[in-house]
């Protein structure tokens, strides 16, 4: 698979799970946007950032590249994504069907890759487990929203 077909897949992915939600969504026009979905949670707009996570057999975990990556027929450019792009990461790990829910200041602090771990095996709890299958996270903050308007 390429990497625009496992996007496609982690944005219907997440689009399927914020219905079941009981949350709107909506897809922009184009990709030219720095997020990739708009969620509605309680008449307050969320921009989405969605990823799709690969797994790493060498090192058993899986990764994901938290840089925005622009592509043309000649060269692929990486930049940093800032906490105006988006306000949440979705990260999604397909095979496994699992989605992290990272505010965008936490995606942003991990530099270039972002390693997750799904094992049982570990002595302690990774920080990343906390973020994992957090969607009460976005409840929270567009209630704080709502609030605030």
């Amino acid at each position: 698979m390429n990497t625009k077909l496992t996007g496609d897949i982690a944005e219907q992915a997440t689009i399927l799970k914020f219905l079941e939600l009981g949350w709107g969504v909506s897809k922009p026009v184009g990709d030219r946007l720095p997020y990739d979905l708009i969620a509605d949670v309680g008449g307050s707009l969320i921009k989405l950032q969605v990823k799709s996570a690969w797994f790493n057999s060498h090192d058993q975990n899986f990764c994901i590249d938290v840089r925005r990556t622009k592509t043309n027929r000649k060269q692929m450019i990486r930049s940093l994504y800032t906490d105006q792009d988006f306000d949440f990461a979705l990260v999604y790990l397909p095979e496994i069907r699992i989605f992290y829910v990272f505010p965008v200041k936490v995606f942003i602090g991990f530099g270039s890759t972002l390693s997750l771990v799904e094992s049982d095996k570990r002595q302690r709890k990774p920080k990343s487990a906390n973020y994992r299958e957090n969607f009460e996270l976005i409840s929270l903050w567009a209630a704080s929203k709502a609030i605030s308007m």
